[in-house]
């Protein structure tokens, strides 16, 4: 049986602060929920998922438009195609980055741990700064 890969996404730096006020800090996708890629700017390229918590076709959600969830990485200017290689060979297992346990850190901006020492921010490609922002729609109403 293969197991999935999960991509891990997480935007603060004082691990601490991780599900600050129920602000989306953090998030796992399953990585065959990624439906797409592309450049937003110079230095932003915007993944798109399913959404983690809508589904389309579902009876009570039949009139709803189900909008993608997304992620948005800071990265070096115009490195876009490099860092979508880097996460596509990442989770077809062709970087160590992937666990055994089938998790593959794409971004992870923590550099405080729970216990206050420095620890490296973690990327699956150098030209990636920062995980930007993680934005999951909202249940749609009747769900």
């Amino acid at each position: 049986m293969n197991k999935e890969v999960l991509l891990y996404f997480r935007t603060v730096a004082d691990e601490d602060n991780d599900d600050n006020n129920g602000a989306q800090t953090s998030v796992v996708f399953p990585a065959s929920k990624l439906r797409a890629m592309n450049p937003t700017a110079d230095t932003s390229l915007m993944l798109y998922f399913d959404s983690l918590r809508n589904t389309e076709g579902a009876d009570n959600q039949a009139d709803e438009i189900t909008i993608a969830d997304t992620v948005v990485l800071t990265i070096t200017a115009n490195t876009h195609e490099a860092v979508m290689k880097s996460i596509v060979r990442a989770i077809n297992g062709k970087k160590s980055n992937t666990k055994a346990d089938g998790l593959l850190v794409v971004a992870d901006d923590v550099t405080t741990n729970v216990a206050g020492a420095t620890v490296a921010a973690t990327y699956v490609d150098s030209n990636i700064a920062s995980c930007g922002a993680i934005a999951t729609v909202a249940v749609h109403a009747g769900s």
